[in-house]
């Protein structure tokens, strides 16, 4: 499968560096660290809440120009009437492929499959078999915009779709999407024209997330939807990521426990740091 990925990429304009930009433009991303284009990433992410608490890594690898491999895995805590379990989520193994890179377009499409090993605790719910899956993520800025409409240059879209099902046990389909809008003040500032704002705002973006996910088999008992919205500013560059931001439950089957959680992520593109990590195995 991963083959006929690859082979099958439409590679309009090849990324060449880690946090890949078109036109100088840095996306904000997922608060887990995951964006459509392929790179050398690192993040630890987390949130906090009235009744729990958790926190993820994500490891990502580039292993070509348009291809590559990524690990997360998370840690969570679950508090109820005093009591309480922490212990680690399951494992997830991603392959990610970009089918399309248009530059002038500042718009980026990957796909790609994805597994998820048993390995967590089952006090904190981590699921006992293990699922398959396939997640589609893309980014769309807005800089090819003529001049008279200059200020809605540093708009941004990005999204993404997936799927997972379960490989043993009863059948249980999940899926999830999330759509997020951003407005990054760098992008304004340099390439919009004629908009000038102090150096300390630069590196800011600020974005809302909307997330949508529905077991739509479980156990035969589909569920009912889950709509959650994360307003958040994120500080970044090419290398660094800072993003802070509220979550928050749009109706009562939100997945987060609580009506409100404090979310966050800390992220940096490694090989930007030590070029020697640049190399990939596969050209």
């Amino acid at each position: 499968m991963l083959i006929l990925l690859g082979h099958g990429a439409i590679d309009l304009v090849a990324p060449t560096s880690a946090r890949a930009e078109l036109r100088n433009r840095v996306f904000v991303g997922t608060f887990l660290g995951n964006y459509a284009e392929v790179g050398d990433y690192f993040s630890i992410s987390g949130s906090t809440s009235r009744s729990s608490s958790s926190g993820s890594l994500y490891l990502e690898k580039a292993i070509a120009p348009r291809s590559s491999i990524s690990i997360y895995a998370g840690l969570q805590r679950i508090s109820s009437d005093g009591d309480g379990a922490s212990g680690w989520d399951n494992v997830q193994l991603n392959f990610k492929q970009t089918l399309v890179w248009l530059e002038r377009q500042e718009f980026v499409l990957s796909v790609g499959p994805s597994i998820e090993l048993p390995a967590g605790d089952r006090r904190i719910g981590a699921e006992s078999h293990p699922r398959e899956g396939f997640e589609m993520l893309f980014d769309k800025g807005f800089g090819d915009l003529p001049a008279s409409a200059a200020w809605l240059r540093p708009f941004a879209i990005e999204g993404g779709g997936s799927w997972q099902g379960k490989l043993t046990g009863a059948k249980d389909d999940y899926v999830s999407g999330y759509i997020e809008l951003e407005y990054s003040f760098g992008y304004l500032a340099d390439h919009a024209g004629g908009f000038h704002l102090i150096r300390g705002l630069h590196g800011f973006t600020p974005h809302v997330d909307f997330d949508y996910s529905q077991y739509l088999a479980a156990h035969r008992n589909p569920t009912l939807p889950s709509f959650e919205l994360t307003p958040g500013v994120a500080w970044l560059n090419s290398i660094f990521e800072v993003n802070v931001g509220a979550h928050f439950g749009v109706n009562g089957f939100a997945s987060h426990p609580d009506a409100v959680a404090l979310v966050w992520l800390l992220g940096v593109s490694y090989d930007e740091l030590i070029p020697a990590l640049k190399w990939t195995p596969f050209r």
